[in-house]
């Protein structure tokens, strides 16, 4: 895409009003996970409601049935791609949050409606306005929460330096190279020094808010519709950068969820409402593979935690949940050691309400 469409203003995002009385034409798609050791290393991922990073500002006592891993459905992973492939050299997505079990669905509203409450507003009324933010939660078939079709994605775009992003590149083609007996010590060592890059050394472009924040300017168009008298150096940024975001994403067939910038959503109702496209995601399954993918970034998560924290290696070989990872021990809390803590990072991530 040329400079001049990536910079195209932001359309009309069309009502969500009337969503769950669309049918659905089920298409069977799989989850598929995205981001470190996945298929789809070129979308880097952080699960913020699982406390991913020391930067998120949810409770995780709240949200414990979120994930590490990031799921979306296999048409969604291929159009994030299409996206990373459109996105100027140096810059990458980063995903927040992505397909969500009912159990995180109801966690996030319960939180939203209390934190509401706590601020003065009636529980009839905080469920009703914590539905702007957080669908409510439902088992009905006919009208699953968008994010809990794997339709939906929560995310931005982050940029590197020239020399980062060189090695970036570098270290992507080790990490898509088809693993072997033999060069499995290398794609490990290069996908550990590519997420040290992207909590390190990446930037999130201003979009103007942070992530799941509750402001008039989290609307999309906002900066669109601003009086241009008001556009002053750092809006301007942040509209030409929303600008930049918004058209990469509808480009690969995204829509827009008009009340947050970083909601983007394909086949589910939402945006088959705005689009007027037919709705071919349910309610996701969550098979077998994806909950064997979750308990491999689960373990590999708290092993690299605990090895980055000094604790017995015992605690972080068991936790890491491979049979054999004794043999491995020495390797892997090597590259942890140089590679850093999986919490740290330099990231504002968002802002609980």
């Amino acid at each position: 895409m040329s400079d001049h469409v990536l910079d195209c203003p932001i359309g009309e995002l069309g009502s969500v009003d009337g969503w769950k009385q669309l049918p659905i034409s089920e298409c069977g798609e799989q989850l598929v996970p995205l981001g470190a050791f996945s298929n789809y290393p070129q979308i880097a991922t952080d699960s913020i409601y699982a406390g991913e990073r020391r930067s998120s500002p949810y409770p995780c006592e709240q949200l414990r049935s979120s994930m590490f891993a990031v799921f979306v459905r296999e048409g969604v992973a291929e159009r994030l791609v299409k996206v990373a492939e459109l996105l100027p050299s140096g810059h990458m997505l980063l995903v927040w949050d992505a397909y969500r079990p009912l159990a995180v669905q109801q966690a996030l509203f319960n939180y939203y409606v209390g934190v509401l409450e706590k601020n003065g507003t009636s529980h009839d009324q905080a469920i009703v306005d914590a539905q702007r933010f957080v669908s409510i939660p439902s088992n009905d078939p006919t009208k699953p929460p968008p994010h809990n079709t794997g339709g939906a994605v929560d995310l931005t775009i982050i940029r590197f330096s020239e020399k980062d992003w060189r090695e970036m590149e570098r270290l992507t083609v080790i990490v898509r190279m088809p693993e072997t007996g033999e060069n499995w010590q290398q794609i490990y060592a290069a996908e550990m020094e590519r997420q040290q890059l992207i909590r390190e050394a990446s930037v999130p472009l201003e979009m103007g808010t942070v992530f799941d924040g509750v402001h008039p300017e989290t609307a999309t168009r906002f900066y669109e519709e601003l009086n241009p008298t008001l556009l002053d150096e750092k809006r301007q940024k942040c509209l030409i950068n929303r600008r930049l975001f918004w058209n990469v994403m509808v480009a690969a067939g995204f829509s827009n969820y008009p009340e947050e910038w970083w909601h983007f959503d394909f086949g589910n109702q939402f945006d088959a409402v705005r689009t007027g496209r037919q709705a071919i995601y349910g309610a996701a399954t969550f098979s077998k593979e994806n909950e064997d993918w979750e308990t491999m970034r689960r373990g590999h998560y708290f092993g690299s935690v605990a090895i980055a924290e000094r604790r017995h290696p015992a605690e972080a070989v068991n936790k890491l949940g491979e049979v054999n990872m004794h043999e491995y021990y020495p390797f892997v809390r090597d590259i942890t050691m140089r590679t850093g803590h999986l919490k740290h990072t330099v990231h504002p991530q968002g802002a609980a309400i």
